[in-house]
């Protein structure tokens, strides 16, 4: 992992703002939340639960769909070339953007994963995990 900072704006947060998943990936924002500094158990258990992310981002991606409709963005003048036709957890996991991970704990069972889609440049999709299961999903702008 690159370099693992506290993160002065957040209480109990340390985090890598230029962490990959492959060595081809954009980076992400990677976050644990710990008193001290995370022990290696705990970077290592993160990394884990994100070796299996097509898994995790295909949960999250049936809980995006629920706040999306094709109708209704196309209705509101976005470009059409930017909307999902295709309404499926599948399709939306294929155009939906990791941004961001919040571990909250050494177990990792509880995490957030922060998503854009390509229609809403202004929203932000949060997507709460909790014991490794996709649980809901916050629209934040």
């Amino acid at each position: 992992m690159e370099k693992l900072e506290f993160d002065e704006q957040e209480d109990d947060c340390w985090t890598c703002t230029s962490f990959r998943l492959t060595p081809e990936s954009e980076p992400i924002s990677l976050t644990l939340v710990s008193e001290t500094k995370p022990s290696q158990g705990y970077i290592e258990s993160a990394i884990g639960v994100l070796n299996s992310i097509d898994d995790r981002v295909l949960m999250a991606s049936a809980l995006i769909l629920e706040n999306y409709s094709y109708e209704h963005f196309r209705d509101l003048g976005v470009d059409e070339t930017l909307l999902l036709k295709d309404e499926t957890p599948e399709a939306m996991s294929k155009v939906a953007k990791l941004k961001s991970v919040w571990f909250d704990g050494s177990t990792c069972e509880n995490f957030e994963m922060s998503f854009t889609v390509p229609w809403d440049e202004h929203h932000s999709f949060d997507v709460e995990f909790e014991g490794g299961r996709a649980v809901c999903c916050s629209v934040n702008g």
